[in-house]
């Protein structure tokens, strides 16, 4: 039997837990003892992706939250429901993403991919920050991929006037790694790492309808992500892109520092971050020109 860390103690938040990297990687997480938090949009499945983990690992400190991304209002809710629930985050990933079929406007008035895949996971994390860090550390990881170097940064269009599936998923993956840097930036002495992170081409049901047509195990891209969250080798690193298992450079438009900036200022915006709303967003997330 594969030895697993123990995280005893630990309390840890995978979302998109129902399926592909995210169910295998809660998996792991429930081996090492944790206490985990499971986040899915459908209840039959997160209660069966909850069963099915217990009896495999016997471990019974795990939970269920429920939030479909395409909504900021039930975003917002379940980062309540967990202020209410968790004193502190030991490890938060962002994993939950769509590829959908056609174009979709949500109901916040987004194109569905860049709201599931980017805004919602930025809203629940600066909704989730005054969790993390303080006097014991935090770990944040959010899903990449390697399609980012594929595609320009249109920060401009966000109900997809132009749509393009493929184009729309990897410029969401894109628009994570400023997110990252600069909020590894603004937390680089507050006990907080944050990390974004290429699995590998997996063949999940999603990337089965990506246009690829091979693609590694889904344990396999789930190790890569558990490496980068408990490897002592990674404790101290932050701000940084990695594909699989090793840290390398992104794309010249990933590492903008323009970008960086104007990213942050209308993530704020998008997400309804607003001077009024201080109590969700932490003062010391907001530059002089943020507010």
């Amino acid at each position: 039997m594969k030895k697993y860390p123990d995280l005893s103690g630990k309390t840890i938040l995978v979302t998109g837990a129902t399926d592909g990297i995210g169910k295998e990687l809660s998996r792991m997480f429930a081996h090492t003892g944790a206490n985990l938090i499971l986040h899915g949009r459908n209840a039959e499945r997160l209660a069966n992706t909850l069963q099915e983990i217990k009896a495999e690992t016997d471990n019974q400190n795990i939970q269920t939250i429920k939030a479909d991304f395409a909504s900021l209002t039930q975003v917002r809710t379940m980062a309540e429901e967990l202020r209410q629930k968790v004193d502190h985050l030991d490890i938060l990933v962002n994993n939950a993403g769509v590829y959908p079929q056609a174009k979709v406007i949500t109901e916040d008035g987004f194109e569905q991919t860049l709201q599931v895949n980017y805004i919602s996971p930025f809203m629940l994390t600066l909704s989730l920050i005054s969790l993390c860090g303080g006097k014991k550390p935090s770990k944040i990881i959010n899903l990449s991929s390697i399609g980012h170097r594929f595609v320009w940064a249109n920060i401009d269009d966000p109900k997809g006037r132009f749509f393009w599936r493929w184009v729309s998923y990897c410029h969401s993956k894109l628009l994570i790694i400023p997110f990252t840097r600069e909020l590894a930036e603004r937390y680089c002495c507050s006990n907080i790492t944050v990390n974004c992170i290429h699995p590998g081409i997996i063949r999940t049901k999603l990337i089965r309808m990506l246009p690829v047509t091979w693609g590694v195990s889904t344990h396999h891209g789930a190790t890569t992500v558990f490496n980068l969250a408990t490897n002592p080798k990674f404790e101290d690193v932050t701000g940084e892109y990695l594909e699989e298992f090793k840290i390398v450079r992104p794309s010249p438009i990933a590492r903008s520092k323009r970008l960086q900036a104007s990213l942050w200022r209308i993530s704020l915006r998008w997400a309804g971050f607003t001077k009024g709303k201080a109590s969700i967003t932490p003062v010391s997330l907001l530059s002089r020109n943020d507010q």
